[in-house]
Parts: C-alpha cells; structure tokens; sequence
C-alpha cells in the first residue's frame, strides 16, 4: 500500500511538471551538477530539459526508496505506458555514475523514437533517469554535448 501511494505521487508530481506552467528556466541542477540550458534547449523545471531531438527527465530516490525497490516499479509503469516494437538493455555512464536499463524502439509518430529507462546513482544520489531520442543512440559520435552530460555509452 505504502508503495502505490509513493508511485501514485510520483506519477502525480511528474504530470503537474509535465503540464504545468512554462516559465523560463536558465539551470537545472542534476545531482549536484548544474547545468546551464543551452539556447536550442529548453527546461520546464528543475528535473528536466528538452529540444526536438532529446529529452531527459530525472527523478531522485531515498536509500530507504531503494532498499525497497521502488525504482523498479518506477522503470515498470514507465514500460506499461509506452508502446515500443523493440527492447534491449543498455548499460552507460551518467555524469560519473553507473546505470543500467533498457532502450525501447517505440511505435507510431512520436517526436521521440527511442527511449531509455535506466536506473543509477550520480554523486551518491540515486535516481531514475528517462531519455529520449529523436534518432537512436548507439555511440558517443550521435551525442552533442548537452547528451553527453546525461549518457556517455561504456567502451
């Protein structure tokens, strides 16, 4: 019961940022690196930024979150909403910390094409990290510089 409440105010938290107001954001803080929002970026709030062609959106956890694996059922019912034809995992590096999860090649006409959900810890703050991808992601060459803060593919 104590976990559909936590995953029910996430998903609340997430749709009031997601459809909330605009106003300009110039820095988002991911862990405790601040990022400066490019020109051809945009950010709708501390926890996101986006443009035409990649989007990331993160979503920090308590150890006692972890312990009980919450972050699971977060990356789950991300999954159970999106309609994809192909999954493989995929194992990065994010800002210094390790991640693993899965990229989904998704269905229809979404700007994004391709979508990562991936569980990690950046500066010991763990956390959940959703990318998307207008064109898929198979190197460090398909990155700009702004991605790259968000996912470096291992070698």
């Amino acid at each position: 019961m104590k976990k559909s409440i936590l995953l029910f105010s996430f998903l609340t938290f997430v749709f009031f940022n997601l459809f909330g107001q605009n106003t300009e954001i110039k820095k988002v803080e991911y862990a405790r690196t601040e990022i400066d929002v490019p020109t051809d970026y945009n950010a709708k709030d501390d926890y996101s930024i986006e443009n035409n062609r990649f989007s990331a959106q993160w979503l920090y956890l308590t150890k006692e979150m972890v312990q009980q694996g919450v972050e699971k059922q977060i990356i789950q019912q991300f999954e159970g909403q999106l309609k994809y034809s192909k999954s493989t995992s995929v194992e990065f590096v994010s800002n210094g910390g390790q991640f693993s999860g899965n990229k989904y090649q998704l269905k229809g006409n979404n700007k994004m094409k391709f979508r990562i959900l991936a569980f990690g810890s950046v500066d010991g703050q763990p956390l959940v990290l959703n990318l998307g991808f207008k064109d898929d992601p198979k190197s460090d060459g398909d990155l700009d510089d702004l991605m790259k803060k968000f996912i470096q593919f291992k070698k």
